[in-house]
């Protein structure tokens, strides 16, 4: 099910078998930070949200069960898993993290200053959920989530972008590149 925040209405893919035999969870927004409840559509019929603020840990959600939870929106389709025999990373190749590389273990992939994001920047100029990859098949795909300060390739701001082997993109005040290597087979 898609659930939305009442506060800031971004979208998260919410598994409701995480619901069990409960009425309702309570959720934690990672853009705005906002708790509310969510009601179990199997006990109720129908998804409905209600708005209570809390102190909570900070994180998707503040339930254990729902952590790995991804945030979606409903446009997202599922995406095959990626390829057994091609690794995929981000290398920070300037910036606060300089020298760091974030391996990408799924087909889809946020990027952003946010805890919840897989890759989570120490950069004051990228937003909570600044952008997005797409691996499908051998092809991938950058795209902006709107930042505040954009994404950039080669000093030109862009909304969406493919990715090639060693491709370089900004975000904020880090440049990332994107690596595609073959994984070797052992005998």
């Amino acid at each position: 099910m898609i659930i939305t925040c009442p506060q800031c209405e971004s979208k998260y893919r919410y598994d409701e078998a995480r619901f069990g035999s409960e009425p309702s969870k309570r959720v934690r927004c990672t853009t705005c930070g906002f708790t509310f409840t969510v009601d179990n559509p199997l006990q109720v019929g129908d998804a409905t949200s209600t708005g209570h603020e809390s102190e909570l840990p900070a994180g998707l959600f503040e339930d254990d069960e729902a952590k790995g939870a991804e945030p979606e929106s409903p446009e997202l389709p599922a995406l095959a898993p990626l390829p057994a025999d091609v690794r995929y990373s981000l290398a920070v190749i300037a910036g606060p993290q300089a020298g760091t590389v974030f391996p990408i273990t799924k087909p889809r992939i946020f990027i952003g200053r946010g805890s919840a994001m897989d890759v989570q920047l120490k950069d004051s100029e990228v937003s909570r959920r600044h952008a997005m990859i797409e691996v499908r098949s051998d092809e991938a795909t950058l795209l902006d989530l709107g930042a505040t300060n954009g994404t950039y390739v080669d000093g030109q701001r862009i909304d969406r972008m493919e990715l090639s082997n060693r491709a370089e993109f900004t975000v904020g005040s880090t440049t990332l590149m994107f690596i595609v290597a073959a994984t070797r087979e052992t005998a």
